[in-house]
C-alpha cells in the first residue's frame, strides 16, 4: 500500500482533541490513571533499581521526573525507567489483538517532554491526553498490520518492542508539534529501532524492552524535530517494517476505519498482575475456589487441574516450576494453583515466599493445559478433578478486564491507588490519583511531575 506512513502521519497531524469522541477522551484519562499506578507500583522492583543505577552513571542533565523516585534523570533515561517501571509487575494495559502494552512507552515519553519541550512551552493536560490517544492509536494499528489475518508475526517477536517504539515516537511527535513530514520521519526512525524477543519473557531483559521502546521513540521524534532525515516509507516499503516483521502483512488493517473507530476503545486494564492470556484461567479457577462445594478439605485431594485455553496461553505462559516472581508472573500453572489455594490473585500471590511454597509447587505440577483455537484470548475453561473422580468446573467467555467485561472507573481508580500507596503517603497518593483523573483540565502537566518527585518516600 503506497504512502501508508504518510497517511498515518497526516491523520495524527490533522487530529484535534475536541473532535475526538467523548468516550475516547475519557478512555485516555483511564489509561493515564492506570499507567501512573503501574509505574509507581513497579518503581521499587530490583531490575528497575539496577537499571536506574546503571543509567545514572552515564546520565546527562538531571532534570526529568522518575515516578516513585526523588532522583531525576535526563529525559531519555527518565522515559526509559518510567516505561520499564510501568510494565515490571505485568499489571499494565493490554491490546488484545496484538498482545501489546501500548501506554507503557507512550506516557513515559510524554512525561519526559512535559518538563522540557525544546521551545520551553509547557505541555498541557489536554495535549498530553491527545498525544497519548494518538500514540496508542497508531501503535495498535501498526501492530494489527503485523498480526491480523492473513498477517502472521512470529511468536518470538515482542509486540511491545516492535510497535511500542512507534507509539512512543508518534506521541512525542504530536507533543512536539511535528508536521506531516516530520511525523513520517519520526515513525521511520522508530521503525528503524524496533526490536524485542519473547525469549526474554520472565527475565529482567523483558522489562528492558519497555524502556528501550520509550527511549528510542523519544529519540526518533527529537531527531525528526532537528531535521535528521529518514525514509518516509519505512512501514510499507519493500525492505521496510511490515515485510521484515510479518508474513503476509495486512497493510489494510492499519487504515481500517481510521478516524472512525479508535483502538483506545479496545484497550483492556488488568485486574491481575500477570500476562493477560492467563486472566481467563484465573477467573475460572477463582470461580471454582469460591464455590460452596470447594473447601480446604477438598483442596488436599485434588488429583489434577485441567485447563482449556487459547493456544497463546500455552505458548507464552507454560512455566510449571517458576524460579522467581518474574517467572511466576507469566506462569499459568502458578496462577491456577494460587487462585485455588489462596482464593485470590494479586501481588501478594507472587511473592518469593508464595512462589517457593511447597503446597503451591505441588499443585502447579498437577495443572495441565489443552489448547483450543476456537477459544478467544479472553476465554478459558477449568476443571478440578479430585482423587475420588468427582470434579468441579467453570467456564469463562470474557475474563475480567477484557473489552466485553471491562474494569469500571472505580476498579481502575482503586487499582491505581493501591499501587501509588506503595511509594507515596496515603494522602499524597490520593491527591496524585485525583490529579491524574483531571489531567485534561490542567494548563500544564509540570506540577504533577513535581509532586511525583516531592512526595516520593525514598530515593
Amino acid at each position: 500500500m503506497k504512502d501508508l506512513t504518510r497517511i498515518l502521519s497526516r491523520f495524527v497531524c490533522d487530529s484535534r482533541f475536541d473532535a475526538l469522541p467523548p468516550a475516547v477522551q475519557h478512555e485516555g484519562a483511564r489509561a493515564f490513571v492506570n499507567w501512573m499506578g503501574c509505574a509507581a507500583g513497579g518503581s521499587r522492583e530490583d531490575d528497575v533499581q539496577l537499571m536506574r543505577d546503571h543509567l545514572a552513571e552515564f546520565n546527562g542533565a538531571a532534570d526529568t521526573t522518575v515516578v516513585g523516585q526523588r532522583v531525576k534523570l535526563d529525559a531519555l533515561n527518565a522515559a526509559f525507567i518510567n516505561s520499564m517501571s510501568s510494565g515490571s509487575l505485568a499489571f499494565n494495559d493490554t491490546h488484545f489483538n496484538t498482545v501489546a502494552h501500548p501506554t507503557a512507552p507512550v506516557v513515559a515519553v510524554l512525561l519526559a517532554l512535559a518538563e522540557r519541550r525544546p521551545d520551553f512551552q509547557p505541555l498541557s493536560g489536554k495535549e498530553l491526553l491527545h498525544a497519548l490517544i494518538l500514540g496508542v492509536e497508531v501503535q495498535c494499528r501498526v501492530g494489527n498490520m503485523l498480526c491480523v489475518p492473513p498477517a502472521e508475526s512470529h511468536v518470538g517477536l515482542s509486540m511491545k518492542g516492535l510497535a511500542g517504539v512507534i507509539g512512543g515516537a508518534v506521541a512525542a511527535g504530536k507533543a512536539l508539534g511535528l508536521d506531516e513530514h516530520g511525523m513520517a520521519t519520526a515513525i521511520g526512525h522508530a521503525a528503524n529501532q524496533a526490536s524485542g524477543l519473547r525469549e526474554a519473557q520472565s527475565t529482567m531483559a523483558s522489562h528492558f524492552t519497555y524502556g528501550h521502546s520509550a527511549r528510542c521513540g523519544l529519540t526518533a521524534a527529537l531527531l525528526a524535530a532537528r531535521g535528521f532525515e529518514c525514509s518516509d516509507s519505512m512501514l510499507e516499503g519493500p525492505k521496510g517494517f511490515a515485510v521484515s516483521f510479518s508474513t503476509r502483512p495486512n497493510l489494510e488493517a492499519a487504515l481500517d476505519k481510521l478516524g472512525e473507530a479508535y483502538e483506545m476503545s479496545s484497550i483492556a486494564y488488568k485486574p491481575y498482575p500477570s500476562g493477560f492470556v492467563v486472566h481467563p484461567i484465573i477467573d475460572a479457577c477463582l470461580e471454582i475456589a469460591r464455590a460452596p462445594a470447594f473447601d480446604a478439605a477438598r483442596l488436599a485431594h485434588i488429583a489434577r487441574v485441567e485447563i482449556t485455553a487459547n493456544p497463546l496461553a500455552e505458548k507464552l505462559t507454560n512455566r510449571v516450576a517458576p524460579l522467581d516472581r518474574g517467572q511466576a508472573l507469566v506462569s499459568y500453572q502458578h496462577w491456577a494453583a494460587v487462585s485455588l489455594i489462596h482464593r485470590a490473585a494479586g501481588i501478594a500471590q507472587v511473592t518469593d515466599t508464595v512462589v517457593n511454597d511447597p503446597q503451591v509447587a505441588a499443585l502447579r505440577r498437577k495443572v495441565t493445559c489443552d489448547s483450543d483455537a476456537s477459544l478467544g484470548r479472553e476465554a478459558a475453561r477449568a476443571r478440578v478433578v479430585f482423587a475420588d473422580g468427582s470434579y468441579l468446573e467453570a467456564s469463562v467467555a470474557h475474563c475480567r478486564g477484557s473489552v466485553r467485561r471491562p474494569l469500571t472507573d472505580d476498579d481502575v481508580s482503586e487499582k491505581a491507588l493501591a499501587q501509588l500507596r506503595t511509594v507515596y503517603p496515603t494522602r499524597a497518593a490520593e491527591d496524585i490519583r485525583a490529579h491524574c483523573w483531571h489531567i485534561g483540565e490542567c494548563d500544564t502537566v509540570a506540577p504533577l511531575c513535581q509532586r511525583l518527585v516531592a512526595e516520593a518516600t525514598v530515593n
